[in-house]
């Protein structure tokens, strides 16, 4: 995004989800999201998880459930108190991630950042300090929306996960992996057609089909026709409209 503008904190008013009751009601609504949890498991039971801008807390939520023990970053006070009062999580209120980071003496197994990286202002300076935050093995879940996707080659200005001005940095495939792998971090894997890229697929569709249609019951269908159209280019290798990559920490010192 150039230029960046000087205040963000309008373009977030009415947030992306409206706040929970209960922490019922957040496990209802996290329920349909754990598979967020799979490219972790894989590589980590439990442990100390980081999550950088969760906020109402969904997949911290089912972390926690999942047995790791759970700190967050967030920048909404009112996530904040959710997360700390509700949900039962230590959620620290920040705007600058990195500097919480540098002043934890803790380190993490696992740090993710669920579509948080492409909202940041400095996004390499939160994944330097992320590394540095790391355990020896420790990994890190970076998800963003693929700048390298069959959706944004052919909508370009009109593709939903764009959403100017709150995205400010994209990083195509191949510069998330220079990024990490100069803070010490090897790619264990990296993928654009994971359950996550799926739904930002089927999202950009029904919302391009509602910006054309009216009637509710023919916008479906029409998503449901562009989807089935665009299934053969989305399925090309790196074309899906989400990325999720996993990184690992493997020396046993300070990264920076």
């Amino acid at each position: 995004m150039d230029p960046i503008p000087a205040d963000l904190v309008p373009f977030y008013e009415g947030g992306y989800q409206p706040m929970p009751r209960s922490l019922a009601a957040l496990r209802e609504l996290a329920a349909s999201e754990r598979y967020r949890l799979n490219p972790i498991l894989k590589y980590k039971k439990s442990g100390r998880l980081l999550e950088i801008g969760p906020w109402i807390g969904i997949f911290s939520c089912n972390a926690k459930d999942a047995g790791f023990d759970v700190t967050a970053i967030e920048i909404d006070h009112k996530c904040v108190d959710f997360l700390n009062q509700t949900v039962g999580i230590r959620a620290l209120q920040s705007s600058d991630p990195a500097a919480s980071l540098a002043r934890m003496d803790e380190k993490f197994d696992v740090i993710a950042l669920w579509h948080s990286l492409e909202h940041l202002r400095s996004p390499w300076v939160v994944v330097e300090q992320a590394a540095r935050s790391l355990a020896p093995g420790g990994i890190l879940v970076i998800a963003i929306p693929n700048i390298d996707s069959y959706q944004y080659s052919v909508l370009k200005a009109a593709w939903k996960h764009l959403d100017a001005p709150r995205h400010l940095f994209f990083f195509p495939i191949e510069s998330l992996i220079k990024l990490c792998r100069a803070q010490g971090l090897s790619a264990l894997e990296i993928s654009t057609s994971d359950e996550l890229s799926d739904a930002l697929s089927r999202d950009t569709w029904h919302s391009l089909a509602n910006s054309m249609i009216p009637v509710r019951y023919v916008r479906g269908v029409l998503a449901r026709l562009l989807r089935i159209a665009a299934w053969k280019g989305e399925r090309k290798p790196n074309a899906g409209a989400g990325l999720t990559a996993v990184f690992q920490r493997s020396d046993g010192g300070d990264s920076g």
